[in-house]
């Protein structure tokens, strides 16, 4: 049955929250909370703070331990909490988020491989088909409910307290699904992933919402790019095509790569990373994720027709003029937070930073209020302690993508936080 397939795989998370009362500059949004341990550690003994325990929901998707929840369900953590159906609890990390999809990756430790549901397709979705959701509403483990799907495509805008959320293309069932449901699953009859159950419409009965997995997969695809997490080098770029039996296939290879050393191709497909069957760009993704420069990967390929095996040692990915990006596609002069600037800026208590010096007038920093003198501490979900860290994530950044940043700065006034949006130019 699918609910016994899936069951296991249904993650109940809570999540705890420090708040603290304190000056935030109006000039800036406050839909995230990215770096309150910073200002606990600074303010907790003289600010009155109180701890949320939120419930939603999340599945796991890899037997290392990955799952999948909304990015608004644990968007605000200082602490992820996981339970699973058999009663173990684990601490999770978050891996990394996006906002804009509301689609967030978080990762718990098992010395054992933890039961995952199986990712189906949103393509061939059916309306009036059979569909199931599983979660844990108002805390309760594995719930389950089922219905119909009664349309797709979907937009969707609901306010909540993290903000306005826009939904695209978004999956409609009349299964019920309450607000502890949100990052949990929503299956087929055959206990394959379809959907992440999103969100309710308060004003009516019987309609709930949930994010397409294929729209999902594409989010998990960038999500978990090992080049910006771990920042190594393998040097492909990589598609899926239909016949997922054949591989991915190599659609570009950098010169000078770990892969072009290792002659790899552009139209190769890769079918295997040493004893991993690679069947699209997730496993690929995952599979390197767990590498470091220096490791040594055979990887399997089909050329042709004809099967080829090679070896390629990872590196470390090498970084533009990390200053000529930040200029180029945020607007910033840039430079690393060292202790005596940090003391000068009467922030002695931030340990690491990128330090803006100056900000491009009519850029796009400047356009939400950046100033020099703050000093940017977080990219997306990353937190930033020097400026190569930040050039990885510029480097992957595209023209009129948003980006939230969290930024930490002091005046006469004391010290502030503040968060913004900002357009890539």
């Amino acid at each position: 049955m699918a609910v016994e397939k899936v069951g296991p795989a249904v993650a109940n998370i809570s999540t705890e929250r420090l708040i603290t009362q304190r000056h935030v500059d109006p000039f800036f949004g406050s839909r995230s909370e990215l770096f309150d341990q910073y200002f606990n550690d600074f303010f907790g003994q003289s600010q009155k703070q109180m701890v949320e325990r939120p419930l939603g929901s999340g599945v796991i998707i890899d037997e290392d331990g990955y799952i999948v929840t909304n990015e608004h369900v644990v968007s605000r953590a200082s602490k992820i909490k996981v339970r699973l159906s058999d009663g173990k609890d684990f601490e999770a990390t978050m891996i990394s988020s996006d906002p804009i999809s509301d689609i967030a990756v978080l990762k718990i430790n098992s010395p054992a491989p933890l039961p995952y549901v199986k990712m189906g397709t949103s393509k061939d979705l059916m309306i009036g088909e059979t569909v199931v959701a599983l979660g844990n509403p108002f805390g309760l483990e594995n719930s389950v409910t089922t219905g119909v799907l009664s349309a797709k495509n979907r937009t969707m805008t609901f306010s909540s307290e993290y903000g306005d959320i826009k939904y695209d293309g978004l999956i409609q069932t009349d299964a019920l699904i309450n607000p502890g449901n949100s990052g949990g699953p929503l299956i087929n009859i055959d206990g394959e992933l379809i959907g992440i159950n999103a969100a309710i419409v308060n004003q009516a009965q019987g309609i709930g919402f949930a994010i397409p997995v294929d729209k999902v997969r594409q989010t998990l695809v960038k999500l978990f790019n090992f080049r910006e997490l771990n920042k190594i080098w393998f040097g492909v770029q990589v598609e899926e095509k239909n016949d997922v039996s054949k591989g991915i296939m190599v659609s570009s290879v950098d010169a000078g790569s770990p892969a072009d050393k290792a002659q790899i191709k552009n139209g190769d497909y890769i079918t295997q990373i040493d004893s991993k069957e690679i069947q699209d760009i997730l496993d690929f993704e995952k599979y390197i994720l767990k590498k470091n420069a220096g490791d040594k990967l055979y990887i399997y390929l089909n050329r042709g027709g004809r099967e080829i095996k090679v070896g390629v040692t990872l590196e470390k990915a090498p970084l533009p003029s990390v200053e000529k990006l930040a200029l180029e596609k945020l607007g910033l002069f840039v430079q690393d937070l060292t202790p005596q600037l940090a003391k000068q800026l009467n922030l002695w208590w931030l340990k690491s930073g990128v330090l803006i010096s100056g900000v491009q007038k009519k850029s796009p920093s400047a356009n939400v209020g950046i100033m020099a003198g703050h000093v940017l501490v977080y990219v997306g979900q990353y937190r930033i302690n020097n400026i190569e860290e930040l050039g990885a994530l510029l480097k992957i950044m595209q023209k009129d993508d948003i980006w939230e940043v969290g930024i930490v700065w002091s005046d006469k006034y004391g010290d502030h936080q503040g968060y913004a949006r900002i357009k890539v130019r």
